[in-house]
């Protein structure tokens, strides 16, 4: 149903790229294990968010930020949500569990509202040839293309699967809004903490 609706979005030539973008992120949710990776400014400087996703049912998300004492992990495995700093874990109440759960299925599920993309064709980002595809955005006759912001959606040709997804103005040399990297490492294991105490409310 999603297809039908991004096919019937755009003409004919962003449909087909519409296409290309979902392969890569059937690709994507159907490794064995895939990696995210982003950072976004703060006040009290950059904060760095990691999550690896290993479907069915397990994940490890790690935030470092100079706000924070060490680094602030999230496990999900199974039914059983873990959460703590720097290793040392406690096992998450059901209620906050389900969310963790939701939030998982969401990020591993099918995507959804991505919009219809246009072909860039080749293009280079860090370095690396990638195809690129970007939302088709109605640009107004006129208008300040610098504050119009797109997705683009960067696949690596080799494995097909998405390697960087970046919103940024449609054109203007300002950073990136959000850079989010993907990688897919084959040495990750995700195993529920042994002893971990049951969360306390406070």
């Amino acid at each position: 149903m999603a297809l039908l609706l991004i096919a019937a979005a755009g003409p004919a030539s962003a449909a087909d790229c519409s296409k290309d973008v979902l392969a890569a992120f059937e690709k994507q949710r159907t490794s064995k294990v895939f990696r995210v990776e982003f950072s976004q400014p703060s006040a009290e400087g950059e904060v760095h968010m990691k999550i690896d996703y290993m479907p069915p049912d397990k994940m490890l998300q790690s935030v470092k930020s100079p706000a924070m004492p060490g680094e602030q992990q999230t496990m999900l495995v199974g039914n059983r949500a873990f959460a703590g700093t720097s290793g040392a874990f406690e096992e998450l109440l059901p209620q906050f569990t389900q969310s963790i759960i939701a939030e998982f299925a969401e990020a591993v599920g099918e995507p959804k509202n991505l919009g219809a993309f246009e072909c860039l064709g080749n293009s280079k980002i860090d370095g690396q040839e990638m195809l690129a595809y970007r939302t088709a955005e109605k640009v107004p006759d006129g208008a300040d293309t610098s504050k119009i912001m797109a997705r683009t959606i960067y696949v690596d040709p080799a494995s097909g699967k998405p390697a960087y997804n970046v919103i940024a103005a449609l054109t203007g040399t300002a950073p990136p809004a959000l850079k989010v990297k993907y990688s897919y490492p084959t040495d990750v294991e995700i195993v529920a903490p042994a002893n971990a105490p049951v969360q306390k409310l406070h």
